[in-house]
């Protein structure tokens, strides 16, 4: 995690009532932790499907990692997503903003570190703390949901494109969550890749998950004017679609995922047997 701005840790800062969030991946960590009362804007994808803003929320001013549109909002508080430019905050961190740039995660510990770190920027440490033990505890009733369990099902997740999620990304480490094998990491995918068409239609999933990301549209739609093969699996096994504002990055959300995951799996199974 990355604090900008001299000082930021101090406990003698005000905590900030004027907080400007510039990505999605951001305003998951800003509403699960801030006042909304406190935050002046939201990213500037805040009123799409991909946002996990509630509706009272949807119409906060946008937020941008662009230098004119930030001083123009005034933040006394900038959460930059992961890759947004530092450079763009020089202005405001100037007039007196602090600055806290969020790291790029790939697992539920990274999560909790964002958390941490945010709850620092916010002067909520304990609303932090609390948030994490919440996530924790639904970890662990997912663990005791599927402990019991001999044999664990194969999931696949795919992309509008024919990608799939392999070992070490946050898909990832949902899908093994949810108590799942991730059936990329078994077709031999690293981090984010091509599904092998082949070795898929001779090895299939016991489930396959579906979301949409940039375009809006859910990738099953995509999928099915694809490869045949991919159509093929699509209609023969069992398929779930995962809202893809849980998971636009590693984020407090991703709790939701892994749950929606488990969920599915448990409802294939009843089909299954």
């Amino acid at each position: 995690m990355t604090l900008l701005a001299l000082g930021f840790a101090s406990a003698a800062l005000a905590a900030p009532t004027r907080i400007v969030s510039t990505s999605l991946c951001g305003d998951g960590y800003v509403l699960a932790l801030a006042e909304p009362q406190n935050i002046a804007a939201l990213s500037w994808q805040a009123d799409t499907k991909l946002s996990s803003a509630p509706e009272t929320l949807r119409k906060k001013k946008r937020g941008r990692a662009d230098a004119e549109r930030l001083v123009a909002l005034g933040p006394d508080l900038v959460v930059l997503g992961p890759g947004d430019l530092l450079r763009s905050t020089t202005a405001v961190q100037k007039a007196g903003a602090n600055v806290i740039a969020l790291n790029w995660v790939e697992d539920f510990k990274g999560v909790f570190n964002n958390i941490e770190a945010l709850g620092v920027a916010l002067d909520r440490q304990t609303t932090a703390q609390k948030s994490i033990a919440r996530i924790k505890a639904r970890l662990a009733i997912l663990e005791n949901r599927h402990s019991q369990n001999q044999v664990r099902p194969r999931v696949l997740y795919l992309m509008p494109g024919g990608a799939g999620a392999g070992e070490g990304v946050f898909v990832d480490h949902a899908i093994r969550a949810a108590g799942g094998i991730n059936h990329g990491a078994t077709l031999g995918i690293k981090g984010w890749g091509k599904v092998p068409l082949e070795k898929l239609a001779l090895d299939p999933p016991d489930l396959i998950l579906t979301s949409f990301f940039n375009t809006g549209y859910p990738s099953v739609v995509d999928m099915r004017s694809r490869h045949p093969l991919l159509v093929k699996a699509l209609k023969s096994i069992p398929t779930a679609h995962i809202p893809a504002r849980h998971w636009v990055c590693a984020g407090p959300h991703l709790i939701d995922a892994a749950e929606a995951i488990a969920n599915a799996l448990g409802k294939a199974h009843e089909g299954g047997s």
